[in-house]
């Protein structure tokens, strides 16, 4: 009796195996005919394991650093300092996007290291040959350069769009936490440039392309974290600077907003100081302060009211997406341990919670600068 049991178990259990093999297979073809909108109310995907970490206290890192010995300097740092993110450039004029990059952030998660990678938007070179009409012109129709010898991608074509939107979506496949945009701007022409492009409110453009490449990466992956860098004086000033950068309008497009507040950066006057980069906590706090008045006048605009109890949640709010880069680098001035922890301090005192990223060119960090491990 027991073995006849033990047989019609074993051929029920068979039979459930090759029913579930056959619903499989038969589920792949229905994923092929039906469109992915649809099918996609299905939970058949793996789950998205991205971190989730903050504040953030991260270090950048070249593409090259990246592939060689500094990496690993710099997981040390992550490991026994506060530090918990490393941004690495993905795109310039190229797309560093291979086994290799997602080899890497795959180590970093290891680590719960917070992965950013870090996309030069339209300062490109890569696509002259493929497609000039991209880029700007001079009267003549050769390219136009800046003063540093760059092409740049015109933000008025729609197929600089898509070429920056394929690779921020590749940056997605690669397994990074968070896409950080650079350049998401026009150059900044001077008077006598002779450069042609139709006249058209900058602006616009920008804010118009901040949409789309923001609406398109949710809607790719609704987990992807996207944050945009901007110049410090778009805190100070309330219209674009002439390359189409508004610090307000782009705010709302962003889960993290990074103003780079270098106070190597400033002119001689600003906030009173004949050598502004002497004074890094200053300089800092005198900046998101101005940043939060913007924020909160947006706030008030929105709410339709001067009444604290009714401004203060949706002002809190975007105040929290502030996350500014921070100075470790020697211009102007010797920026040593201590005169990274005082702009430090300024963005904790300036009331901002969602932490800071530290910039140095050659990714060589002061760590006396940065607190042990409180992870």
């Amino acid at each position: 009796m027991a073995a006849k049991l033990y047989k019609i178990t074993l051929i029920i259990v068979l039979i459930v195996f090759l029913l579930a093999v056959a619903i499989a297979k038969k589920f792949d073809l229905i994923k092929k005919i039906i469109p992915a909108s649809i099918i996609g109310v299905f939970p058949t995907e793996t789950a998205d394991l991205r971190l989730t970490i903050g504040p953030i206290m991260g270090v950048y890192s070249t593409t090259w650093s990246a592939r060689s010995k500094r990496i690993s300097d710099l997981i040390r740092l992550a490991d026994e300092t506060e530090i918990n993110a490393i941004v690495i450039d993905v795109k310039d004029s190229g797309v560093y996007l291979d086994d290799y990059t997602k080899n890497l952030v795959a180590k970093l998660h290891e680590k719960n290291i917070y992965a950013i990678a870090r996309l030069v938007v339209f300062q490109d070179n890569s696509q002259i040959k493929t497609h000039s009409e991209w880029y700007f012109k001079k009267s003549d129709g050769s390219l136009w350069r800046d003063s540093r010898g760059w092409h740049w991608l015109d933000p008025a074509e729609q197929g600089t769009w898509d070429y920056n939107l394929a690779a921020s979506k590749k940056a997605i496949d690669a397994g990074f936490d968070e896409l950080n945009f650079d350049y998401i701007r026009y150059p900044s022409f001077k008077k006598d440039d002779d450069v042609v492009f139709t006249p058209v409110l900058k602006n616009q453009i920008i804010n118009d392309f901040a949409h789309y490449l923001a609406s398109e990466l949710k809607k790719y992956n609704s987990n992807i974290i996207l944050s945009v860098d901007l110049f410090a004086y778009n805190m100070l000033k309330k219209d674009d600077l002439g390359v189409g950068q508004n610090f307000i309008e782009l705010y709302d497009y962003f889960d993290y907003i990074s103003p780079m507040v270098y106070p190597s950066h400033y002119l001689p006057g600003n906030f009173g100081f004949e050598n502004p980069v002497e004074h890094p906590y200053e300089v800092i706090l005198g900046t998101i302060e101005k940043g939060k008045i913007q924020l909160w006048e947006k706030s008030v605009a929105e709410v339709g009211t001067t009444t604290p109890v009714m401004v203060n949640p949706v002002f809190e709010k975007r105040l929290k997406k502030l996350r500014p880069w921070l100075q470790d680098f020697n211009i102007g001035a010797i920026y040593d341990g201590e005169m990274i922890r005082k702009e430090k301090q300024a963005v904790y005192d300036s009331g901002l919670t969602s932490g800071w990223l530290l910039w140095n060119p050659r990714n060589v960090y002061t760590e006396e600068a940065l607190d042990l491990d409180k992870k």
